[in-house]
């Protein structure tokens, strides 16, 4: 097959989405599939012929997002040319919508993978009720547009059919690439080194975007209520709320306690999964979480809000770094999860659903 990944969020951003087209990317190329991606700028040095860049400025409320040009003659002389089989957008943005009218101009099958909660990321411009609904509205009318719909959990398949989405929706998390959690041991060993963790130290884990959607001051203010003292907390990633929970984190009395890294290597962030004790996340706006399946690769258990009780996350902490067996348990759980998420078998669905759409579009022009 040739597929078209429609998308306003990729490289060089660094979130949920862009592991989540690039996964599966790899994946369907493994499987002999051609996979071109339709993108904004800026180009990059590892893209070659099938990333396709449209010109685009900085998102004035999120510098590191891209506005892209609703329209690019370059994007259709190559669309005419590589005659794609299906289109699958990423975004409901510009390019998508471009993907969209492309889907209609062509007669290709046109599905779209909700990633992302849009009424709960409206405080970005403007947060009100209107907002919200405003951003329910347009989600429905948009995937009612598509053929198909990808929720990457039950959780927003549950949200997209409340607010009136008619058309098909499948399940299909994002998978992860076992084979990466196997790294030498010495890496493993120099991480804590790398980074001035002494090995008696006790880490908790948070990997993600560091924004106020994410509901990091609950971890970080969790720590005081934790019973053992020989803990610390990393929190891997970057972002427009970071300066704001150094802040917290050196008013709480816990600057020592919390380690901001940044954007690390994956190589670095397996490392610190694997030298981890537990993968704290705290996040209610999550499609699905990817970094919680990855942190479930490494055999981590994991400790997620059902509500945002400091204390209640304290002492599940707590429990587990007091119960050894229960921990082995827990971590042996992951494990499980994750086989069954892994990109092959992810994959492996999302091409049934391709072939499936490209059958039913066949038979409709044949009537």
């Amino acid at each position: 097959m040739k597929i078209g990944f429609f998308t306003d969020t990729y490289t060089p951003q660094i979130n949920g989405v862009v592991t989540s087209i690039n996964t599966f990317k790899e994946q369907l190329e493994k499987n002999g599939h051609k996979v071109y991606i339709f993108a904004p700028t800026p180009k990059q040095k590892e893209d070659n012929e099938k990333i396709i860049r449209f010109p685009s400025v900085k998102f004035l409320f999120q510098p590191e997002m891209r506005v892209a040009l609703p329209y690019s003659q370059q994007a259709v002389n190559i669309l005419k040319k590589i005659n794609l089989d299906i289109i699958h957008s990423h975004d409901p943005f510009s390019i998508g919508i471009f993907g969209l009218f492309m889907a209609r101009k062509f007669n290709i099958p046109y599905l779209h993978t909700y990633h992302t909660l849009y009424p709960e990321y409206v405080h970005y411009i403007w947060n009100t009720k209107f907002t919200q609904e405003l951003a329910k509205k347009i989600s429905k009318d948009f995937c009612n547009n598509c053929d198909l719909i990808i929720a990457p959990s039950t959780k927003i398949k549950k949200f997209l059919l409340e607010w009136g989405v008619s058309k098909p929706v499948k399940i299909i998390p994002t998978g992860v690439n076992l084979d990466i959690f196997k790294l030498k041991n010495n890496h493993y060993k120099q991480f804590r080194s790398k980074y001035n963790i002494s090995d008696s130290e006790k880490i908790l884990t948070f990997v993600g975007r560091v924004a106020k959607e994410k509901n990091i001051e609950l971890i970080i203010e969790s720590l005081n209520y934790i019973k053992s003292k020989n803990v610390k907390l990393l929190i891997i990633g970057n972002g427009p709320h970071k300066n704001g929970l150094e802040k917290l984190a050196k008013q709480k009395g816990l600057k020592e306690k919390v380690l901001f890294l940044g954007y690390l290597p994956k190589t670095d962030v397996i490392s610190a999964y694997k030298n981890s004790e537990i993968f704290v996340f705290s996040s209610k706006t999550e499609t699905q979480g990817l970094v919680v399946v990855e942190a479930m690769a490494s055999g981590l258990p994991i400790v997620a809000v059902s509500d945002l009780a400091i204390k209640d996350m304290a002492s599940k902490i707590d429990k587990l770094l007091a119960n050894d067996k229960l921990h082995k348990k827990m971590s042996n759980e992951s494990l499980l999860i994750a086989k069954e998420l892994s990109a092959e078998k992810q994959t492996a669905r999302l091409e049934k659903i391709y072939l499936s759409l490209i059958r039913a579009k066949k038979k409709k022009v044949k009537e």
